[in-house]
């Protein structure tokens, strides 16, 4: 606190002249951080130089965190130790000015007391306990230096630290000691205390050396805020800026206007910038009664919205590590999307959020445990596990439970706690006991060491249907009816159509077909039970039973002067064979049959073991000379795991799949082709004997079954109802124009379907015989030591002596009002959503190595307040979003950016990127494509290639996720939090935006700038495909271009465009016109990408020309940018 004039006018005959070494402590305090001193100086009048005393303290009194920077957005990126080092980097700058004022102007100080836990305590954490701290294995010369009974006592005739007397203190010589043998930290370490740091060592230790408890871990207090005029926020963060008579220089900066409050607003809480006509609605409602008014009715509709749960769960979503699938190298799928849904529901439905956690905790120990507490509990299982052969159960089960007690202790009670696996915590009173016993709490589940096998989610598992209740069952219903009438009679202008153009291709089929041998050079086989040989460079013979199979075949093709089309694959019976001479039995009665999944080529001029991923081969079609009914050849390029090739082997002679090429082989170009097949789901038989050949010429195979074909050779008038019938379902099933109504259908069956039905998720249980838990020495899961029961952190309060020791105990001993730890770490999440960063800006590790807040004591102001209302989320929100401080305008002065360049003391208004999912979101929405279903599975839009593959172990393997197979309709549109989530690769699109692959718990991410970033967003289909529906909405607008730009922009950024930028915008859309006029070729381009249906009525250069306008909107910084 800064003393008044009057406060120090009595005292000022015993203050030291401003001199030389107080010149070096006001600098050093400067550099700290913090206001340590209060400088004054006597002028002719007698009266003290106010002027000077300003900028002084200006200059010397701010939380300076990090280096300054030109970039306005600040980062969330959490370092660490780096407190100190980027606070002298900026001060470095401005040393020069406060020497020179010192120099020019002398006068007298007077000391302010440190506080340990702010000043003292961070420099000890940083340089000092890894040697003389808690960890006692670590601990050199046996000194401790984190608490004063051992900092204080004698050891063999020498003090580390004496109370008031520096020269009696050990550690004040050895800091600054010239001697390397003597000196601390020693060089060895790489650590070296600054002149600042050591300045307020050196008073520290003059003022008593005073100790405290660690700031978070005493129970806060609700002090009495410093005014009553505003908000108990406002409050606060003024008296903050009070404190450090900063007010000359930072005043609270004005309130946004309207538009940047509902933008803002709608961004926080839900994800969704507000529409054109929204921004509209508010500002005619500001006018007709008050900013005020229209603004708490708006933050009242945001609370009310779907979307606010879906927005407050990603944050949530990143800290429990949730994901689809459950890592490692195989990293097959699951199905968690049901405790997705409980998360968003419970943020919806204002469930408070003490039950919250108790529920994901211990919900299947709950005294009126139901469905929704055991899928809550989906929270400690969305741990990767494994099932990859090799694995020891015994590591695998400690590994999960580590997993468990790191995503516990940053995510509720933010602490490193992991740190203490296999030592001693270096910093925090964290013992390896202490961890061992929160390991107990977790390490009582009957889980499976080796689990997740073939996309079956790892035990335990339960059936249970989506908490959400969305009211849309009796829609969902209507739709499916409709959409099934429209299959049951589709159009007979289109049927027409297609039947024209099958029987065209009939007509050309076989055209000039001619096959070719080609030599087989080598079979690679991922499985030791595989066994092939090669007979004459012609067959390949299968040699030994395999359950499942998966080959690449290599291949040197013929020197052809006509351009290769495509690639059979024949497969014939064997006489020796069993099973009616079709290759082998595999232990089941019957024939059987062999299910081909997969067929992938790739081409080059060497030969290759393996498909090149690089070097694919585009199929344009496949057929086969016989199949099932529900297996058709084109099944092998679907990757849906039920879809595969079945041929029917009634069929007399050998059976054959033939893939056509999109676009020719020419022999100059390749020489080589490999073949990948994939027998993924295994069956009784597989094939025995094996030729390819290239093809030249048109296929003589139809993808219509002889049934069929035979059908469409009859003229329509001649068939009888029977074969109109079926020719009339068989289009309605299999043609390319009905796709879209299939497509739907599926979609709108399989969401109705998780709506009302069950599904099995992952849950926490408690097995007939829990484990015991001991202390593993350095953490290794083989070498057990003591034995040890559960129990919570000695540092922290006592769990309630009638608490069950379980982990129900747990959960209500992390939620009770004596837990330090538990709400503070609550509300400092919450508050970063809203400010970019939290008032802690370590929001994982409130420990020693955190970080000191800004406003500690609005902080616990907060924390208290939110226990005594019930935990309420909603309330809590409100209040911080409906302060001033939250409605400040985020512009800023040149002067205030030097002075506080990442805003901590929050005199203006937070700005900061959106997040990776609100800029994909935000994209669609501004486009009209976003589909704002709420929960249910994950889906796959849009992605470039087959990236899954590329890591997977092998093509589709039996494990599920192994190759991205992309959604189409409605899923292509969803919001970001329900891309399926791959932990070993995340959505590309996202990734770029530093989203996290979600294999452990992540309570801030990191923020990059990248070019990368910007080619997603001007290449990425799904970012081109919304400039394009952008670009058709903004034609079907009346008016002119001036009319048409205005909404636009309105629409992509909340507010209107400036004369300046209404200018460019025209120009650019000129400029669009008179490129695509002379290239309409690239119009059409352009307006292919994607899936959503265009509007052929609209010119097409004109609608180009208007999506490069709509592409410019969407990247602006503005539109990515919270404001």
């Amino acid at each position: 606190m800064t003393a008044t004039a009057a406060q120090i006018a009595p005292h000022h005959n015993t203050l030291t002249p401003l001199g030389s070494r107080r010149a070096a402590l006001f600098l050093a305090c400067a550099l700290q951080g913090e206001q340590r001193v209060v400088s004054t100086e006597h002028n002719s009048s007698g009266t003290f130089d106010d002027d000077l005393s300003r900028q002084l303290i200006i200059v010397s009194t701010l939380v300076l965190r990090s280096p300054p920077t030109d970039d306005p957005p600040p980062s969330r990126t959490n370092q660490p130790g780096a407190r100190n080092v980027d606070g002298r980097i900026l001060m470095m700058k401005i040393s020069a000015c406060i020497v020179s004022l010192i120099a020019a102007r002398c006068g007298a100080m007077v000391e302010v007391p440190l506080d340990f836990n702010r000043d003292i305590r961070p420099i000890l954490a940083e340089n000092c306990f890894a040697c003389h701290g808690f960890d006692e294995h670590a601990r050199k010369a046996s000194l401790r230096l984190d608490a004063a009974e051992f900092a204080y006592a004698p050891r063999e005739g020498i003090t580390a630290i004496v109370p008031g007397d520096l020269a009696a203190s050990e550690l004040w010589a050895r800091i600054n000691a010239t001697d390397e043998d003597d000196v601390m930290p020693p060089p060895k370490s790489h650590r070296t205390l600054t002149a600042a740091q050591k300045e307020l060592l050196r008073q520290w230790i003059e003022q008593g050396a005073p100790y405290a408890p660690h700031w978070a871990f005493v129970v806060p207090i609700k002090r009495a805020p410093p005014t009553d005029i505003v908000s108990p926020i406002d409050a606060f963060v003024r008296a903050r800026l009070a404190d450090e008579s900063l007010e000359a220089a930072l005043t609270p900066a004005a309130q946004a206007d309207a538009t940047t409050l509902i933008r803002r607003a709608a961004l926080d809480l839900t994800g969704l910038a507000p529409s054109a006509d929204e921004v509209a609605s508010f500002i005619a409602q500001c006018e007709a009664t008050s900013l005020d008014a229209a603004y708490e009715l708006l933050i009242d509709r945001l609370l009310a919205s779907k979307h606010f749960g879906e927005q407050m769960a990603l944050p949530w979503l990143d800290a429990a590590r949730y994901a689809d699938t459950n890592g490692f190298s195989i990293d097959g799928g699951r199905h968690a999307w049901l405790w997705r849904d409980y998360v968003i529901n419970a943020f919806n439905s204002n469930k408070p959020f003490d039950q919250f956690l108790i529920e994901q905790i211990a919900g299947d120990l709950v005294t009126a445990a139901n469905e929704e507490t055991l899928t809550a509990t989906g929270f400690q299982r969305n741990a990767m596990v494994t099932h990859e052969g090799g694995t020891i159960a015994a590591e695998n089960l400690v590994n999960y439970g580590a997993d468990r007690v790191r995503t516990f202790s940053e995510a509720v009670l933010g602490l490193t706690v992991a740190c203490a696996q296999c030592h001693d915590h270096k910093f925090d009173p964290i013992s390896q006991k202490d961890y061992y016993g929160l390991f107990a709490f977790f390490n009582t589940t009957s889980e499976d060491a080796m689990g997740g096998d073939g996309g079956n989610n790892a035990a335990p598992v339960a059936q249970v249907h989506s908490v959400l209740r969305t009211g849309e069952e009796d829609a969902l219903r209507a739709r499916i009816v409709a959409l099934e009438a429209t299959l049951a009679h589709p159009s007979p202008q289109l049927l027409t159509q297609w039947e024209a153009t099958q029987r065209d291709a009939l007509v050309k089929r076989g055209k000039d077909l001619l096959l070719h041998p080609v030599k087989l050079l080598k079979i690679s086989t991922p499985n030791s039970g595989s066994g092939f040989s090669i007979e004459n460079q012609q067959f390949a013979l299968v040699e030994r039973p395999m359950g499942f199979v998966a080959f690449d075949v290599s291949m040197e093709l013929p020197p052809l002067t006509q351009p290769i089309t495509g690639l059979r694959v024949v497969m014939h019976p064997s006489l020796d064979a069993p099973a009616a001479g079709w290759g082998w039995n595999m232990g089941q009665e019957g024939k059987g049959n062999f299910v081909l999944t997969s067929v992938s080529l790739s081409a080059g001029t060497v030969a290759s073991d393996q498909v090149n991923l690089y070097r694919m081969i585009e199929p344009s079609g496949v057929t086969a000379n016989t199949w099932e009914p529900q297996h058709p050849p084109e099944g092998v390029l679907n990757t849906n795991a039920s879809a595969a090739w079945v041929p029917d082997l009634a069929h007399d002679g050998p059976v054959q799949l033939t893939v056509t090429f999109a676009q020719p082989l020419r022999s100059a170009d390749a020489t080589h082709l490999t073949a990948q097949l994939n027998f993924g789901r295994g069956g009784n038989v597989t094939a025995k004997r094996m030729e390819f050949f290239a093809l030249t010429g048109t296929d003589d195979d139809s993808n219509l079954p002889a049934s069929m074909i035979a059908i469409v050779a009859k003229n329509p008038s001649q068939r009888n109802a029977q074969e109109t019938r079926e020719i009339t379902e068989y289009f309605a099933q299999h043609s390319a124009l009905m796709a879209s109504t299939r497509i739907d259908l599926a979609n709108a069956r399989e969401r109705l379907a998780a709506r009302t039905q069950a599904f099995a998720t992952l849950v926490m249980d408690t097995a007939p015989t829990p484990r015991e838990t001991f202390i593993l020495h350095r953490g290794v899961y083989s070498d057990p030591r003591d034995k040890v029961s559960a129990a919570t952190p000695a540092a922290l309060p006592a769990m309630a002596s009638d608490a069950p020791m379980n982990r129900l105990g747990l959960a209500q001993w992390v939620t009770s009002p004596s837990n330090p730890l538990t709400a503070r770490v609550a509300v400092n999440r919450l508050w970063q959503s809203f400010f970019g960063t939290g008032i802690v800006k370590s929001v994982g590790d409130f420990g020693t190595q955190g970080e000191w807040p800004s406003h500690p004591e609005l902080l616990d102001w907060l924390a208290v307040d939110f226990v005594e209302h019930g935990w309420d989320v909603k309330r809590l929100v409100k209040s911080i979003v409906s302060s001033q401080t939250y409605r400040q305008s985020s512009a800023s002065t040149a002067s205030a950016l030097e002075l506080d360049p990442h805003n901590r003391l929050l005199a203006r208004g937070a700005r900061f990127r959106l997040s990776a999912e609100l800029i994909r979101d935000g994209a669609l929405s501004t486009s009209g494509l976003l589909v704002t279903d709420l929960g249910g599975p994950s889906v796959n839009p849009y992605t470039p290639g087959d990236p899954w593959r590329e890591i997977s172990h092998y093509g589709s393997s039996p494990a599920t996720a192994q190759s991205f197979e992309q959604d189409h309709g409605d899923k292509l549109y969803r919001r970001s939090l329900y891309t399926y989530w791959k932990r070993t690769m995340p959505p590309p699109n996202m990734s770029a935006f530093d989203a996290p692959n979600r294999e452990v718990c992540a309570m801030d991410r990191s923020e990059t700038n990248t070019p990368l970033q910007a080619l997603v967003m001007l290449n990425d289909v799904q970012f081109v495909e919304a400039s394009r529906a952008f670009a058709q909405q903004i034609l079907h607008r009346s008016g002119d271009d001036e009319a048409r730009l205005h909404w636009a922009f309105m629409q992509a950024t909340s507010r209107l465009p400036t004369v300046d930028e209404d200018a460019v915008l025209r120009g650019a859309l000129t400029r669009e016109r008179a490129h695509f006029a002379s290239s309409p070729a690239d119009a059409l381009s352009i307006l292919e990408a994607g899936e959503s249906p265009r509007d052929e009525s609209l010119s097409s250069t004109e609608h180009a020309a208007w999506s490069q306008v709509a592409a410019l909107l969407l990247n602006l910084s503005e539109t990515i940018t919270r404001n």
